[in-house]
């Protein structure tokens, strides 16, 4: 059996912990070193996981603009239900097209719309079961993944103990408004988080954002 392949996240947020403006989307609070450190985190993958209320309400751009000489990660899209309009960056402007993996109940509607555009994953079951993305992704040669996922994606990855890097660029921005989502969360805390703790790997400042690399800590808790 193949090993599951590494899973990396990268996200960034304001310095009270968002992830989302109030209505919802990201524009205009990363700076142009936000958006060179983010292709070069990508440069390093393979894939590239995104969710669907990212595509919806962002848009992003997948192709690298700020390293050269790099190959762009696939697009995978995870689709739980519905589909997508067939006009997102993703589809126009991505060198490989897009994996999307879905279900028995949206197959046939993602089929038909948008089958010209990306290649289509029917797994089997009642939702898309992180692991088993991963499984398939392996299968097919993909050892590095970069998930750059809403909350509740993240929080998939998370609950089931996949991501092994942690990648944050704090923003110097405060927006206030609570319950806004955070860079993961979910209706439950995660067992035995305060045993689980993750490494500080590297910390840069760089104007008015820092930027953060935690590794997962393979012996548990540390002794203080």
């Amino acid at each position: 059996m193949n090993p599951l392949p590494i899973v990396s996240i990268n996200m960034a947020m304001t310095l009270d912990g968002k992830v989302a403006r109030p209505d919802g989307r990201w524009y205009g609070l990363s700076s142009r070193n936000d958006k060179r450190r983010m292709d070069e985190i990508r440069a390093r993958a393979e894939v590239l996981i995104l969710g669907k209320n990212s595509i919806l309400n962002d848009d992003p751009v997948i192709h690298l603009r700020y390293v050269e000489n790099a190959t762009d990660p696939r697009p995978v899209i995870l689709l739980r239900s519905g589909t997508l309009p067939e006009e997102k960056k993703v589809f126009r402007f991505s060198k490989q097209p897009p994996l999307i993996f879905c279900l028995d109940e949206n197959y046939s509607l993602v089929r038909s719309n948008l089958s010209s555009v990306a290649e289509i994953v029917l797994l089997p079951g009642k939702d898309l079961v992180p692991e088993e993305v991963l499984k398939r992704l392996g299968d097919m040669g993909y050892r590095e993944i970069l998930l750059e996922g809403g909350p509740s994606l993240n929080d998939s990855f998370f609950r089931s103990d996949l991501i092994s890097r942690i990648y944050v660029t704090v923003v110097p921005f405060l927006i206030g408004k609570k319950n806004l989502p955070s860079i993961t969360g979910g209706d439950r805390e995660y067992p035995g988080f305060d045993f689980r703790r993750w490494n500080l790997v590297s910390c840069e400042t760089l104007e008015n954002e820092v930027f953060l690399m935690y590794e997962k800590s393979r012996s548990g808790a540390e002794s203080d």
